[in-house]
């Protein structure tokens, strides 16, 4: 890492990362030779930790040619909002690409969170797939995209959908889904569920979803 007198001032390379999204301050220690020894930042909760710490680094470097490793960067981040922070830590639907011919069948799945988007793909046998239930896979896999691109964990938490299934409650006609979810501290089968309004696509990933973000600020810390 090159010296900073040679690539601005500290206040200059604080200023540059207290502009960057979420971030509400920052300040950079130097050693004795002039090269970051700590990168201290104060953030609010609109990003997950991980991702802030990519931007730190890609400004650094694209600014002022600096690289630095991800262990000298502490984020410390305020706990205003609860209530708005829950909803924003849930993962949303925001579309669905299905595709067949006469071999395979596809489903594409996007989620987000923020201005994030993640992307799970599943595909069978044309002849022998059941729609809704090909996109509730696919499901699965955006989250399992969201959660190997922001968990700070490292260990990975694998997931896969056993169970899906259509009933009626009062005449209206819903999916259930269960999936298994696997990590070091074992399995656990959660269950979630959508009313099927006008697309059953669009139910059959919101069941999955609803199973799965009320256990996602525990699978992603």
């Amino acid at each position: 890492m090159a010296d900073l007198q040679n690539r601005g001032a500290v206040a200059d390379i604080e200023g540059t990362l207290s502009r960057l999204r979420g971030v509400v301050s920052a300040r950079v220690v130097t050693d004795e030779h002039g090269e970051i020894a700590e990168i201290h930042v104060l953030a609010d909760n609109a990003r997950h930790p991980k991702q802030m710490s990519r931007d730190i680094e890609s400004a650094l470097f694209s600014e002022f040619s600096i690289r630095v490793d991800h262990r000298k960067i502490s984020i410390a981040q305020t706990r205003g909002r609860e209530q708005a922070t829950q909803q924003e830590a849930r993962l949303k639907f925001l579309g669905i690409d299905y595709s067949i011919d006469r071999t395979s069948a596809r489903a594409r799945v996007s989620v987000g969170r923020g201005d994030e988007t993640y992307i799970g793909v599943s595909s069978a046998i044309a002849g022998d797939v059941d729609q809704e239930e090909l996109v509730a896979r696919a499901t699965v896999e955006a989250v399992q995209e969201f959660l190997r691109a922001t968990a700070v964990r490292t260990s990975e938490v694998g997931m896969e959908l056993r169970d899906f299934s259509r009933a009626e409650i009062s005449g209206r006609p819903f999916f259930a889904v269960t999936i298994r979810v696997h990590d070091e501290r074992g399995e656990l089968d959660v269950i979630g569920s959508a009313i099927v309004r006008d697309d059953p696509w669009k139910a059959a990933a919101c069941a999955t979803l609803d199973a799965i973000n009320r256990r996602l600020p525990s699978l992603s810390a």
